[in-house]
């Protein structure tokens, strides 16, 4: 395993993070406490330190599954992050008990990384101060160790928040597609933060390979996946990427592509760039999976569908998609979308999700 320096903290990070937002789970929609303490298990013993969660992952489960995991473990060599949203207008007493509860769910006594989830500039105005008083007595009392944010927000308003210097560590959107956040990660990293990527594989959009980026690669990686995540680590202000792997296949491949590491050179990068520039003129609809639209009150699957429509439409994988698409229940596939509208406000990426079921649904079943 390959490592970094995080930012102005004492701490070296693995290049390579467990993300727990994607554990496996049992066909209830409750995770499978085994299989995820496996594959938690097998990252630690094979070098990876930095675990990433949120209070309410997996509907408040993904910081049990870490809890269950670490146990045995010595608790120093490891770095636990997890999150809180304070979008939500907690009181403080709601602050604390939501803490208490995390470390509670992580046995743990001390968590690393404490962050405001999901910050936009507008939550920063109305509810930071609330957070930094919160967070403050918990430093106090060396329940945490430091606080940052993870966030989904524009170029100017994230170079805003990094700007207050308040924080030290940010969680960002970064990989081969958007890159929008790279002036904010370069900042970032010259104020001394530590800068964790979240999606480097696009919410498992690149596990899906593209024809032209496989023939490129074919002497040169084993797979999209592989490309992406050294991608995103060729950046050097980029600390940690942390990747939402829920099978022992893409943990092992995972590790071995950040332990053999090798950064993408200039060639690479602007050859990489001509094929992705093809691919983001098809890419309209870019949803990273994250389901905080989930879950839908009519069971539609809204991230499944998005997920195939892109595999078909932009990576050329169509009949598997379209047999995967067929492969959902009718009332989790885009036709079976109410328009209600409750999913859109949930969205981080703000996308008109209604719309695009409706083209997601004309493309499957219109043909």
């Amino acid at each position: 395993m390959r490592y970094r320096e995080f930012g102005n903290t004492p701490y070296y990070v693995s290049m390579l993070g467990f993300g727990a937002m994607r554990l496996p789970h049992l066909p209830d929609g409750t995770v499978d406490f085994d299989r995820s303490t496996q594959l938690i298990k097998y990252a630690i013993e094979h070098g990876v330190n930095f675990i990433d969660s949120h209070h309410f992952y997996h509907n408040g489960q993904s910081e049990q599954a870490i809890g269950m995991a670490i146990k045995g473990f010595p608790r120093e060599k490891l770095i636990i992050q997890t999150k809180i949203g304070m979008y939500n207008n907690y009181t403080d007493d709601q602050c604390w008990k939501l803490l208490e509860t995390a470390l509670k769910k992580l046995g743990t006594d001390y968590i690393d990384f404490y962050l405001t989830h999901s910050l936009r500039w507008e939550t920063y105005l109305q509810h930071n101060r609330q957070f930094m008083n919160f967070t403050q007595k918990a430093l106090d009392q060396k329940l945490i160790r430091y606080t940052g944010f993870s966030v989904h927000d524009s170029l100017e308003n994230i170079k805003k928040i990094i700007s207050t210097g308040e924080f030290s560590t940010m969680t960002v959107q970064y990989n081969i597609l958007y890159r929008e956040s790279e002036e904010a990660i370069a900042l970032a990293h010259e104020k001394g933060m530590g800068v964790v990527v979240m999606g480097p594989v696009g919410g498992g959009t690149f596990g899906n390979p593209a024809e032209e980026l496989t023939q490129w690669l074919e002497k040169k990686i084993e797979s999209t996946a592989s490309l992406a995540l050294r991608f995103v680590l060729s950046n050097p202000n980029v600390s940690v990427a942390i990747s939402g792997m829920n099978a022992i296949e893409q943990v092992i491949e995972n590790i071995e592509t950040v332990s053999n590491f090798v950064p993408l050179d200039s060639d690479d990068i602007k050859k990489l760039d001509a094929i992705i520039e093809t691919r983001k003129k098809l890419l309209n609809l870019y949803c990273t999976g994250c389901k905080y639209c989930m879950p839908c009150q009519h069971g539609v699957n809204i991230p499944g569908n998005f997920n195939w429509y892109n595999v078909a439409n932009v990576y050329g994988v169509k009949k598997r998609s379209e047999e995967k698409y067929f492969s959902m229940k009718p009332e989790e596939r885009a036709s079976s979308c109410a328009q209600c509208g409750e999913c859109e406000s949930k969205c981080p990426q703000k996308i008109p999700i209604r719309e695009k079921l409706k083209e997601v649904s004309d493309y499957f079943e219109k043909k």
